[in-house]
């Protein structure tokens, strides 16, 4: 407790009100952060199912339209064009931020992503702590790329921040040279833990059966996830496994998604690749699938894999980033090396073969969540950040 003895008030920034990996994680520390000790304030962008579901938790929200200075890639021209955008918009956010500051007597800015600056600015204007929970890995990101050169950003988020949340020692690593080891802290996803018993209701997806050997990989559509691999993976394995069916659940990338169309055309796997577009009923999905294959190149994380774990199936993924700090391998899925869809076949198959060793993955999984990525522990870890942060 703060020395009013009142709860600590917490400025929770979040850089979209969509609800995606970030956006959940958020709003799982929401719901079980305690709020006798902590009282939370959300800052996002504007109208979405993020702000729908911290409004119904009773907890107060404005928006602020932080702009974004790691984003998608783009040409230079367009870079500098957005650049004096970006300058005007966090002129903007800073003023609109610092208002609810001192509106609110806020103790601590805790900013969910690394996308947004406003955070840590502002807590060197207002001079007051600031937590900054970095969820990306940014070198060799293909995917996005930071206004700021990268070991100026990292020596950035250093300097701004009274502690720096990672949600792997993957997404740590990226930090090692710009900070030291007593201000990073890292702290990994949860999720709920799912009641799979009865699998009465199959999701309405087009195209599938409950009939099909479903394999899912579930992501946003782009090049660093590799779901290009899961679908060569698939159309080896379909050789053995003739009503096998991938699902790709995610948007994303136009171009990269032209490109995984156009593999499934070239592949003849039109019958064994359903492109479902964002679902919002993941977990409602998963207890269906055989496998869940993250293929990614290099996952900050995979709330994906703790997602499959909570669904009691097992998980064949990349042995790179986060992801081999969750699989334990032959124990609840398998590490697979990196850009190779023959060795991703060869275990789907393997697990196809033997379906009691797939449900012996998954059960270990169920009790690798309860110990590892529990709500509780995820929450715990976060208060007791805040509560440091504020006690210095």
């Amino acid at each position: 407790m703060n020395e009013k003895d009142n709860p600590i008030k917490v400025l929770f920034i979040s850089h979209s009100s969509g609800m995606v990996g970030a956006e959940r994680s958020l709003l799982l520390a929401l719901k079980h952060i305690n709020r006798k000790r902590f009282e939370p304030i959300v800052a996002l962008p504007g109208c979405g199912s993020l702000k729908t579901e911290i409004n119904r938790l009773g907890i107060t929200t404005y928006e602020v339209k932080s702009p974004w200075w790691v984003r998608g890639r783009e040409n230079i021209l367009k870079r500098i064009l957005l650049l004096g955008i970006t300058i005007m918009s966090e002129i903007i956010a800073l003023l609109k931020l610092r208002t609810i500051v001192k509106r609110e007597n806020i103790d601590v800015i805790y900013t969910n992503t690394i996308v947004n600056f406003s955070g840590a600015i502002l807590s060197v204007i207002v001079k007051i702590p600031h937590i900054w929970h970095i969820r990306e890995i940014i070198p060799d990101n293909p995917d996005i790329i930071s206004v700021l050169p990268n070991k100026i950003l990292f020596k950035f988020i250093s300097m701004t921040s009274d502690r720096i949340i990672c949600n792997s020692y993957a997404t740590a690593g990226q930090l090692i040279n710009c900070t030291s080891n007593e201000k990073t802290t890292v702290i990994y996803n949860a999720v709920e833990p799912q009641d799979t018993k009865n699998l009465d209701n199959f999701p309405d997806i087009y195209g599938a059966k409950k009939t099909d050997w479903l394999i899912a990989v579930i992501g946003t559509l782009q090049e660093r996830k590799a779901q290009d691999d899961a679908i060569k993976a698939c159309n080896i394995a379909r050789k053995t496994i003739p009503n096998i069916k991938l699902l790709l659940i995610g948007d994303g990338n136009e171009e990269y998604k032209n490109y995984l169309h156009e593999v499934v055309n070239r592949l003849d796997m039109t019958n064994h690749v359903l492109f479902t577009g964002y679902r919002n009923d993941v977990p409602q999905i998963l207890p269906y699938c055989k496998v869940l294959l993250v293929p990614s190149w290099n996952e900050p994380f995979g709330r994906v894999v703790i997602e499959a774990m909570a669904a009691g199936i097992p998980v064949i993924g990349s042995n790179a980033g986060g992801v081999k700090e969750i699989i334990q391998d032959g124990v609840t899925g398998y590490l697979v090396t990196p850009k190779d869809p023959q060795k991703i076949a060869e275990k789907v198959i393997y697990l196809y073969h033997h379906p009691e060793l797939a449900k012996s993955m998954g059960n270990e999984g169920k009790n690798v969540l309860i110990k590892r990525f529990s709500p509780q522990t995820y929450i715990h870890s976060v208060e007791k950040v805040i509560q440091q942060v504020v006690s210095r």
